[in-house]
């Protein structure tokens, strides 16, 4: 949680959507938040008056992302296009495509009127959206309908109508169902009314403010009321959704900014007129101009990707004009890139812009955390030199069966997966012993690190006082090998007394460094703790993967394959309770029988099949 205290302060107070993500990585919720800052953070106070829901989802989250935007409607568009492009489970998860309402006007119709509907087709009307909701959609053509006098019934009601209805006598509709009405006057009516349904609206903000003042000093307060009720909803109407593009084309907007040696780049994504989200990546900055370093972002961003057919940026004056033509020569479409204009591209572009700064502050952060952690592990174990680089090793069995090892390793606390190794232990056979396993993983890799002259600044073993002893019995073979050891060994609860009338006492995790006898406790959540637990549980995690690999490959290829009646379910269960094919033969036939799904005939068949294979060998 004090990693996340750490992340939770540097919160920017923008608008935007964020992603809570559990310890795999999984989005397991979007949201969206006028104010990123006070949002995030109410998700870890007063965890008692949060639902149910809401405390699991808490209690399930590890790390969060962010993408900001310029206001909410802008993050509630996002916050529905990332749920159902996620589908995160803690999420309310729409299954159908009703979550963007659009309107729908057709002018080849007699009289035209404005429809809500839920896809766009293409029958050449006139479609406005997506709308961030339907009921937020009503509420905007209420408002249009009291500011333009549009039709509003069916066509049925339309040529049914035997004398105007009431939005007539309501000054709310022109009443052509029954009285005679110019229709060039109402096209004209209800092209104002999309255009202000699609944000422009200046003039007829004017024209309304006119009014409101005059209305106001005649002393006509109740007109001016109404008039100042219109303009509050052109105002909402029009607020700029910029996460709606203003063209029919997929659009990519690059945004780059700098910070000390690094480039941070943001491509956001435009499909289907919606922003969909982006990618973001962090590079050294070269020694090339800027346009030289967007040039070469292009085009190795675009290798094997799609190509949208528009790629907006800054200033794309000293791009070479080959390059679009470059970076399509793997599809038949092909795009244009240009410099962003006026209006709702050059805010896609600063809200690009401003996420690539948040990802380069982030990463800056990060990166003070991480140096601080390595420099307060460097004073906890006296080290003498910077640990630069950082390995853990740690074993992974299931009862003697597929013994295997991982060796990871951390420069400048980042994984540095390029010089991760797996070993398969090759000196312990049957019984598990993970001392003699160390032991020889420890030596092995020393050997290599003589060889390599890649030897850590830091070894860490995962294990306490008995692991460290074995390994200090192998270290101290190479007298002249300058390198430090330590162990980490788990928290521990209170196991009450032991036969031997001791009790194991409770304890934090702790370093235990070989020549200390007490070791160092960690407090949880500190930069130590947080540092050396990742490592170790990236070694875990490591080990883990490749034991079952191992372990699959034993279980399928084994003497119990040829054995009648043994299926793969039974095979696994038989190896995890014997350990290996000597365990199973070696068993009596009623032990045999004591296994789940193991008859009579079933063990006749096994115990014949592996003594037949003993004699053979």
């Amino acid at each position: 949680m004090s990693f996340l205290a750490d992340k939770l302060k540097q919160l920017p107070t923008d608008s935007g959507v964020y992603l809570m993500k559990d310890k795999k990585g999984t989005i397991i919720y979007v949201g969206k938040a006028k104010n990123l800052k006070n949002r995030v953070s109410s998700y870890f106070q007063n965890s008692n008056q949060h639902t149910y829901k809401t405390r699991a989802l808490v209690g399930d989250i590890c790390d969060f992302d962010l993408m900001l935007v310029q206001n909410e409607v802008e993050a509630l568009l996002l916050e529905r296009t990332l749920i159902r492009h996620h589908m995160p489970r803690f999420n309310i998860l729409l299954r159908d495509d009703k979550e963007y309402p659009f309107l729908r006007i057709c002018y080849d119709d007699p009289w035209p009127r404005i429809q809500k509907v839920r896809k766009r087709k293409d029958d050449g009307a006139h479609y406005i959206g997506p709308f961030s909701s339907s009921s937020r959609l009503g509420v905007l053509l209420r408002q249009v309908y009291k500011i333009f006098p549009l039709i509003r019934c069916s066509p049925h009601e339309f040529k049914t109508a035997k004398r105007p209805c009431n939005y007539y006598h309501m000054k709310m509709c022109l009443g052509p169902c029954t009285l005679p009405v110019d229709r060039k006057s109402y096209i004209s009516l209800i092209k104002d009314a999309a255009s202000l349904l699609e944000g422009n609206v200046s003039k007829l903000r004017r024209e309304l403010e006119f009014k409101m003042k005059f209305a106001a000093k005649a002393e006509n307060y109740e007109l001016a009321a109404q008039l100042r009720d219109q303009i509050q909803a052109i105002d909402h109407i029009s607020q700029q959704q910029v996460a709606i593009l203003d063209t029919t084309m997929d659009a990519d907007i690059i945004g780059i900014t700098s910070a000390g040696d690094n480039r941070s780049f943001n491509v956001t994504m435009v499909r289907n007129r919606t922003m969909l989200g982006g990618d973001h990546y962090i590079i050294p900055s070269s020694a090339g101009s800027p346009p030289e370093e967007m040039t070469s972002f292009i085009l190795q961003y675009y290798t094997n990707k799609q190509v949208p057919a528009l790629i907006l940026l800054r200033d794309a004056t000293d791009l070479e004009p080959e390059l679009a033509a470059v970076i399509c020569q793997q599809q038949d479409s092909p795009t244009t890139i240009r410099a962003v204009k006026k209006g709702e591209e050059t805010d896609l572009l600063e809200i690009s812009e401003r996420n690539a700064m948040h990802q380069l502050e982030a990463q800056e952060n990060q990166k003070n955390q991480q140096q601080l952690g390595l420099q307060l592990l460097q004073e906890a174990l006296d080290l003498p030199r910077w640990p630069e680089r950082i390995e853990c090793i740690d074993i992974s069995n299931l009862q003697g069966m597929a013994i295997v090892a991982s060796d990871v390793c951390f420069v400048n606390g980042k994984p540095a997966k390029e010089f991760y190794r797996r070993y398969e232990v090759k000196t312990v056979v049957g019984a598990p012993d993970d001392f003699a396993s160390m032991q020889e993983i420890v030596r092995r890799r020393i050997e290599r690190a003589i060889r390599d002259e890649d030897l850590p600044d830091l070894l860490i073993i995962d294990g306490g006082r008995p692991q460290v002893r074995a390994v200090m019995e192998v270290v101290e073979s190479y007298p002249d090998l300058k390198l430090p050891i330590v162990g980490l060994a788990k928290s521990r609860l209170d196991k009450g007394l032991r036969n031997d009338n001791r009790s194991i006492e409770a304890s934090r995790e702790r370093l235990v460094l070989p020549y200390q006898e007490v070791p160092i406790e960690l407090v949880e959540g500190s930069h130590v703790f947080r540092l050396v637990t990742r490592i170790r549980d990236e070694a875990h995690r490591f080990a883990i993967t490749y034991h079952r690999k191992k372990r699959s490959g034993i279980s399928h290829a084994s003497a119990l394959d040829d054995v009648s009646g043994i299926g793969p379910a039974l095979k696994k269960r038989l190896l995890i309770e014997f350990g290996t094919i000597q365990g199973i033969a070696d068993a009596s036939l009623e032990r045999l029988m004591s296994i789940k799904g193991v008859n009579e005939k079933t063990a006749l068949n096994l115990h014949t099949a592996l003594k037949a294979k003993e004699s053979e060998a």
